[in-house]
């Protein structure tokens, strides 16, 4: 009985350490595959990234527009479609790249946005540098 103790005591605490900060906990939570990007290209037009099947069949990406403001920054709307019969939650994130390829500026976290059935949501970003020449859109299931 005493043994049985023991191994429990030992399983329950060794558990308890795995999961430390939240940046742990975000990775045991999402699987590194499980991000989907889809990025504006300079001649126009998008390319897709899809790591997560599951939840690309059920959002389709219908159009992404890409501009300047009165004040030189990029600007892109990415046009997102709920095509499931459920509700789904998407959480978005943005980093900017130049025309190197380099990443210029990025978003730390994530903005959740629920997406109702049949439901087209425009989701919008700008830059915060003039260099910033293309965006790439991440998108994570949750």
């Amino acid at each position: 009985m005493n043994r049985f103790l023991l191994l429990t005591a030992a399983l329950l605490c060794g558990c308890s350490t795995v999961l430390e900060t939240g940046d742990t906990l975000e990775r045991a939570i999402t699987p590194p595959d499980g991000v989907n990007y889809a990025v504006t290209r300079p001649e126009g037009g998008f390319r897709l990234d899809v790591s997560d099947g599951r939840f690309a069949s059920k959002v389709e990406l219908l159009a992404v527009r890409k501009s300047r403001t009165r004040g030189g920054f990029t600007q892109v709307q990415f046009d997102l479609r709920n095509t499931s019969f459920l509700r789904q939650t998407a959480n978005f994130g943005f980093e900017w790249i130049d025309a190197a390829g380099s990443v210029t500026e990025g978003q730390s976290g994530w903005s959740p946005t629920p997406l109702e059935p049949g439901q087209i949501t425009t989701v919008t970003a700008t830059a915060l540098r003039s260099d910033s020449a293309e965006c790439r859109l991440r998108i994570l299931a949750r």
